[in-house]
């Protein structure tokens, strides 16, 4: 039975792996073939990252992400490896779903977690109240200009 239900039920290990080969297909769109709304909201998301200096984020670019399961979208995605910053191209439709995404990642940059643990989610509280800071502080007054909420 347990022989049967490995091959059905798959192991946190298993998925984890699946889903990273699946993700390692990631495909950089070029911010210049970008429509105006969603440059100027990657242009938001790579202000924001660029803002957390220590340790430096190295990029942020748009970029169309396989699924990383059967079931589930990847809205975003952070490589440690590279210490970028990947959004996919539905997230910069509006300047909210990009911010999320974008503070999402750096919370993974920051934590050095993994979704759902409990320094990742931490992270993202504390990588969410900078933003506000700095939004309130004037730090993005510049981008901010025309991004579609």
């Amino acid at each position: 039975v347990g022989a049967a239900l490995a091959q059905v039920i798959w192991r946190d290990v298993d998925l984890v792996k699946a889903s990273q080969e699946r993700l390692r297909d990631v495909q950089v769109i070029p911010d210049e073939s970008l429509p105006p709304r969603e440059l100027g909201h990657l242009r938001l998301a790579q202000a924001i990252a660029a803002s957390f200096r220590w340790p430096a984020i190295a990029a942020t670019h748009a970029a169309i992400i396989p699924p990383a399961s059967d079931r589930m979208r990847t809205a975003g995605l952070y490589s440690m490896q590279l210490e970028e910053i990947y959004i996919a191209a539905d997230q910069l439709v509006n300047a909210n779903a990009t911010v999320s995404t974008v503070v999402h990642e750096i919370a993974h940059h920051t934590s050095r977690a993994e979704d759902g643990q409990p320094a990742h989610n931490e992270a993202m509280t504390w990588v969410a109240a900078q933003v506000v800071r700095r939004v309130a502080h004037g730090d993005f007054d510049e981008v901010l200009k025309g991004v579609d909420w």
